[in-house]
């Protein structure tokens, strides 16, 4: 994995689309010319990227600082030496009655997996429940712990908001460390803005991405990137912002109708009057003839969104959790990609109760199921929809948390290990340095078992905004500070997460 320093340069496409952004009032003059520099820069977007077949992007954030060090664990050893003996005493033992504030989990609980270098690890006991399907059966491993070992989902290690590669002494100086670095609001939005250096950035990553890509849709409507849990940074652009939906789909006008031949004859009465006066009526001004010609368009699009997305029938059960049932409607937008006309797709979905600084082991032993059981019911209904290689899904969490234990529960860390799940990964695999050592002696170690990230957000990301279809040359603009970490003239990709 190259981390040599690049400067980067930046694409015509990005020129372009500054200045675009640039105009305030405008003449019809300037108007014109603006639109012209727009079409530009959607040519020179279609041709710098890949954008043949479909594909879509999930991303499931994991709200309050996942304690993924209990998700992901060395197994080498035992409870009295090894990576596992080390890993136990920083934690503290496992919790008893008689030693409340344990937080490792019992090696004879783990589901064994090996990584890299023969390296044994575990998943926690809680990523073996499967799909639809309440109890956790260790002895199936149909969950998560399934796609790991069917080479469907990939470890990433060690993940955290970096400016740059940063080592024990750069972290004392307090030399090029992301602002407001443990803290929940500003690690959330370092790591769907991808400027860690910013407090008001106010696009992400995933929308800048969708920025450069939305051509490749033919329905404009509908925003290529669709949320089931709100509007989000990460998914906002210049121009493309997130359409928030539920889990039963969009928000609609009780009572109206699109079509005006519609038998609900007075419901078609009672709104021919106000929607006529409000969407149909000439206005003298261009601006909110506009505005009123949107809303329109936007109920009428909630409409078409929800009839096409209710008409897909999955046989994959979900449990009735709320992240099985959001990530089951992202299902249902995937099989509807047809009749909303998007070759391309970004979800975003969250799940909370990470804050974990106190009762941590408890929270877990319900929080760790209900991941599993609902990325695995995905996964399967991809499958199902027979887009299973099309379709990636990736954590994301504010931070991990501390190794060592406040007595109850953990505090706010740094690096920390996520999952990538999809037919196109390279599963079955670690990637990223999980440290060897969870001690205090690891210079990586900056406090309480806090760990400085050995890879950033932004490699992570470079992998999958390529695999989406963004070219090298796009990365700099879609991911400022990826040439700190990777050459984005080499090719390839920082991790290679994709291809063979």
């Amino acid at each position: 994995m190259s981390r040599k320093k690049s400067e980067s340069i930046l694409s015509s496409r990005r020129a372009l689309l500054k200045a675009a952004g640039g105009c305030g009032l405008m003449t019809n003059t300037s108007l014109m010319a603006t639109l012209l520099q727009l079409q530009a820069a959607k040519s020179a977007a279609a041709a710098a990227t890949d954008t043949s077949g479909y594909k879509a992007l999930v991303c499931l954030f994991l709200l309050g600082g996942n304690d993924s060090h209990n998700m992901v664990i060395p197994n080498e050893g035992d409870a009295t030496s090894g990576e596992y003996g080390t890993y136990y005493d920083i934690r503290g033992g496992v919790r008893t009655e008689t030693n409340a504030g344990g937080l490792a989990i019992a090696q004879s609980d783990l589901i064994s997996i090996t990584g890299p270098g023969s390296r044994s690890f575990g998943f926690h006991p809680g990523m073996a429940a499967q799909s639809g399907v309440a109890e956790v059966d260790q002895t199936d491993q149909t969950g998560v712990a399934g796609l790991y070992n069917t080479g469907k989902l990939a470890v990433a290690a060690n993940v955290g908001s970096l400016l740059q590669p940063t080592d024990r002494t750069e972290y004392n100086n307090r030399s090029q460390l992301p602002l407001g670095l443990f803290s929940h609001a500003d690690l959330q939005r370092h790591w769907q803005t991808g400027l860690p250096q910013s407090r008001s950035q106010i696009s992400g990553w995933g929308g800048r991405m969708s920025d450069l890509l939305q051509s490749t849709n033919t329905n404009d409507t509908v925003s290529m990137n669709i949320s089931v849990s709100g509007v989000n940074i990460w998914q906002t652009g210049s121009t493309v912002v997130p359409y928030a939906i539920g889990t039963g789909g969009a928000t609609t006008v009780s009572g109206y109708y699109s079509d005006p031949s519609s038998t609900n004859n007075f419901q078609n009465r009672m709104y021919s009057r106000a929607v006529n006066n409000i969407f149909d009526q000439t206005y003298t001004d261009l601006l909110s003839k506009s505005f009123a010609d949107s809303n329109r368009n936007s109920v009428d699009a909630a409409l078409d969104f929800n009839a096409a997305t209710s008409a897909i029938q999955l046989n994959t059960p979900f449990t009735s959790e709320g992240p099985s049932n959001h990530l089951k409607m992202v299902a249902k937008c995937i099989g509807a990609r047809q009749q909303l006309g998007q070759t391309r797709q970004v979800f975003f979905v969250t799940l909370g109760g990470f804050d974990n600084h106190t009762n941590l082991i408890t929270a877990h032993e319900g929080l760790m199921p209900r991941i599993s059981r609902a990325v695995r019911s995905f996964y399967d209904a991809t499958v199902e929809l027979g887009v299973e290689n099309e379709v990636t899904l990736f954590t994301a969490s504010d931070f991990a948390r501390t190794l060592s234990t406040n007595g109850q529960g953990s505090d706010h860390g740094w690096g920390g290990n996520h999952f990538v799940v999809g037919g196109a990964v390279n599963g079955g695999e670690f990637y990223g340095d999980y440290p060897d050592d969870l001690s205090t002696a690891n210079p990586l170690n900056v406090g309480r078992g806090r760990y400085i990230p050995t890879m950033s957000v932004d490699e992570l990301a470079a992998d999958l905004a390529l695999w989406f279809g963004a070219g090298h040359s796009d990365l700099a603009t879609i991911i400022p500070n990826i040439g700190n970490f990777y050459d984005t003239g080499l090719g390839g990709s920082p991790l290679g997460l994709f291809g063979s």
